[in-house]
């Protein structure tokens, strides 16, 4: 059992490693999307994967070599994880980014948490309450108004069908978060990510063969620095910040922070890409905000009264 967080241990470092790594996710959608006019998507996702197993490798294979599979079962849990995320995820959002804004598609990232609640009320069979309920069908609603509020420009070729593939990509992040709780922690997160960068990999590699797929004819610093960043900034450095931050600040005062990604995601599209977006749409990322943060109050409070409960 993991031993309680203790106000020792909510150091600047790790809230500095909890807005690291929300910053490097919120900044991935805008990044994709400058690169993507150089690589193919699923070339992209195939390199992202590469890359991250490459570094991943020396370290999982020099301080984990003894870790061995528990269950026959684990490793169809651990294909279902790579399946969902990275391979779902990944490929989804690069398609998406072909055809929506970063903007766009980073504030679809506020759905995030409640598909996670929904995913596990589907398939875990856990309680969720009514408020949560229609909080959820409220920021669908305003993702609605968000993509219908913008109508097509140059860095939203068809946003209806770019949001819908974030959609999926967010899916994907759900049912990852959903399946990983069926390992109940058995074997170290770098070594999940390892297994999960592996298998991408593997899969992925024969899909670069297919005649749809484009390959790159001359080699670009710049794109390839994009990709190292995506690879091992995004893929593996916001995911070991963010897990370095968790295990050291309680989940209470962790989880709002994720309410910040959807925000970068709008910045950086903005900051970067010279994206814009209208009123209608500012008003459509506040009901999206709003509702989130209200589901994870009532989140919040149904938890507590299951503690009390537990307690009595």
């Amino acid at each position: 059992m993991n031993a309680p967080v203790t106000p020792k241990q909510e150091t600047p470092l790790a809230w500095t490693a909890m807005f690291t790594g929300c910053f490097l996710w919120g900044s991935a959608l805008a990044v994709v999307k400058l690169v993507l006019d150089e690589y193919d998507p699923f070339f992209l996702v195939f390199c992202r994967m590469g890359i991250a197993f490459l570094v991943l490798t020396p370290i999982v294979l020099l301080t984990m070599r003894h870790i061995r599979i528990y269950r026959r079962k684990d490793l169809l849990l651990l294909f279902l994880l790579a399946c969902c995320d990275p391979i779902g995820f990944f490929t989804f959002e690069a398609l998406a980014m072909q055809y929506t804004s970063a903007s766009q598609a980073g504030m679809m990232w506020a759905l995030a948490p409640m598909l996670n609640l929904m995913a596990a009320w589907a398939i875990l069979k856990e309680r969720t309450t009514l408020p949560i309920i229609l909080c959820m069908i409220v920021a669908i609603g305003g993702v609605m108004l968000l993509t219908a509020a913008g109508g097509e420009s140059e860095s939203a070729s068809n946003p209806v069908l770019g949001n819908f593939l974030e959609l999926l990509s967010l899916c994907g992040a759900a049912a990852f978060v959903t399946i990983l709780r069926f390992l109940r922690g058995r074997y170290p997160a770098l070594f999940v990510v390892w297994v999960q960068c592996l298998i991408a990999t593997v899969v992925l590699a024969p899909v670069l063969s297919f005649d749809f797929v484009s390959l790159p004819q001359t080699f670009k610093l710049q794109p390839f620095l994009i990709l190292l960043y995506l690879s091992v900034g995004v893929s593996l450095g916001a995911q070991a910040a963010s897990a370095y931050a968790m295990a050291r600040i309680p989940i209470p005062k962790a989880a709002p922070f994720s309410n910040t990604i959807p925000v970068i995601g709008v910045l950086t599209g903005i900051v970067l890409l010279g994206e814009n977006l209208n009123s209608l749409q500012w008003f459509a990322c506040g009901i999206v905000l709003s509702a989130v943060l209200v589901s994870q109050y009532f989140q919040r409070k149904a938890t507590l009264r299951e503690a009390g409960a537990a307690v009595q």
